[in-house]
């Protein structure tokens, strides 16, 4: 079972990535064990199939990352798209910009980001509370606009629900109604647009409160920032945490039937923390989630570079982390490198899913629930449960039953005994106290093959054929 959440709760209605403070709760972890070390287990399971074996989200390309970035906040690139891509070297496939919910459609905006040859990407935030987001004239006309603009758009609808400084959380049977009704009447007057459902990295154990449903969402999103400490406190380190490790909760459990999403993505040069200017941070975490995700992370479709200083932001509470890349030429020079694949797109996929497309082949991974023990190699049952799709049971006498369903043929079945078990969620306790999650652990290899799976592999990674 997976357990996280936060030390300190945010306050205010405004976008907890924005404010950059994402400390975690000891409590809601298992306790650590003296001497026991806190190491990430760097497995990759790899998932392919011979026949199709997904079918494509809307606006999903079949390969590829769509390159975006958020510059709306960034006045020494005067707030210029155009500017940011000369900069960065590459043309953006997208852009995103705040919409507070109650204000009219951005068409001005739309059509600027047209006009650079890439789409929009709306986070819409009910800011009030969900009690005003009701099935009215102005809903219903924010949709018609959408599909007057003629382009694909991706609607972030009520992000970052699973904590507590949003005015719409708190309620997650309201939330998911909510949520249900917008993407009702996105899908009947706006066919073009992509539901994106996205939370923060943290906190986790609140996130499949508020999952409204395969049905009712597109895209699943996940907002990550890499700074060096937490709530501007020097006794709160976080220099260590990992941009993949970050992503792998929401990862694992949703990429088997949803594209990924990282909304929002930051890394921070410069604290206030503690005045140090420390360029090879940043460049060492950019580097870190951009060159991995083509190999270890196939399933991320999208990615939004957060490009602001919040050293110059009206609220000063936000004064602590500086996140623009384009004022520091080391930087900027690290993202052209990390961001020059053409498996990062510069354009909509012109093969792009509709939300009803045939099946395509795409491949899966699966990353940071896997240990060895013993000779032996034990990864989560969820990885069977999720990325599998097999049917899972817990029997009376505690063992662990998985059934493989597969088309017209007899099932197959293994049964054995889960081992209770502790992985390092990646994050710390004042950066010293490393917090765990518990995992009801399988044997990889006995399970995969009684359940008629082919598997392989090749150092740290892992080959499995369904």
């Amino acid at each position: 079972m997976l357990v996280c959440a936060l030390i300190v709760m945010l306050e205010g209605a405004e976008s907890a990535a924005r404010k950059h403070n994402t400390p975690l709760e000891a409590s809601a972890y298992a306790s650590v064990a003296d001497g026991e070390e806190a190491s990430y287990s760097d497995w990759t399971i790899h998932v392919s199939s011979a026949h199709p074996n997904y079918m494509l989200g809307k606006s999903e390309p079949a390969t590829g990352v769509y390159l975006g970035a958020y510059v709306l906040q960034n006045s020494t690139i005067h707030y210029s798209m155009a500017e940011f891509n000369q900069l960065a070297g590459k043309q953006h496939a997208s852009f995103f910009k705040y919409v507070g919910y109650g204000e009219p459609f951005p068409v001005e905006w739309v059509n600027e980001v047209k006009a650079e040859g890439a789409f929009p990407h709306i986070a819409w935030e009910p800011n009030n509370g969900l009690a005003e987001v009701k099935d009215n004239a102005y809903l219903r006309g924010f949709a018609d606009a959408a599909r007057k603009a003629d382009v694909p758009i991706f609607l972030r609808f009520a992000s970052e629900m699973n904590g507590t400084w949003t005015n719409y959380s708190g309620d997650p049977e309201l939330y998911m109604d909510t949520w249900r009704l917008v993407h009702d009447i996105f899908e009947e007057r706006a066919p073009k647009t992509a539901m994106v459902w996205t939370v923060l990295n943290v906190p986790e154990r609140p996130i499949e409160d508020y999952y409204p449903g395969d049905d009712y969402v597109d895209w699943i999103g996940i907002n990550v920032y890499n700074v060096r400490y937490h709530n501007g406190d020097l006794k709160q380190r976080s220099d260590f945490e990992d941009p993949l490790q970050m992503i792998d909760y929401v990862y694992n459990r949703f990429s088997r039937t949803k594209p990924i999403q990282l909304s929002e993505y930051g890394v921070t040069h410069y604290t206030v923390t503690d005045g140090v200017q420390d360029n090879e941070f940043a460049i060492s975490k950019i580097n870190r989630l951009y060159a991995n995700l083509q190999e270890l992370y196939p399933r991320v479709k999208a990615v939004y570079y957060f490009d602001v200083n919040n050293l110059t932001e009206y609220n000063e509470a936000r004064r602590i982390n500086d996140y623009s890349i384009t004022g520091e030429q080391q930087i900027l020079e690290a993202y052209q490198a990390a961001t020059a694949s053409p498996y990062y797109l510069s354009r909509a996929a012109a093969t792009a899913g509709s939300g009803t497309s045939s099946m395509v082949t795409q491949p899966f991974t699966y990353r940071g629930h896997i240990f060895e023990q013993d000779g032996e190699l034990y990864v989560d049952e969820q990885f069977f449960s999720h990325m599998l799709q097999v049917e899972i049971e817990t029997t009376e006498n505690g063992m662990v039953r998985l059934t493989r369903w597969e088309n017209g043929a007899i099932p197959r079945a293994a049964q054995v005994p889960f081992l209770p078990h502790k992985i390092w969620s990646g994050y710390k306790v004042n950066g010293v106290y490393p917090l765990w999650r518990e995992i009801n652990a399988l044997p990889l290899v006995m399970v995969a093959e009684e359940l008629g799976y082919q598997i392989s592999w090749n150092g740290k990674h892992i080959y499995i054929e369904e």
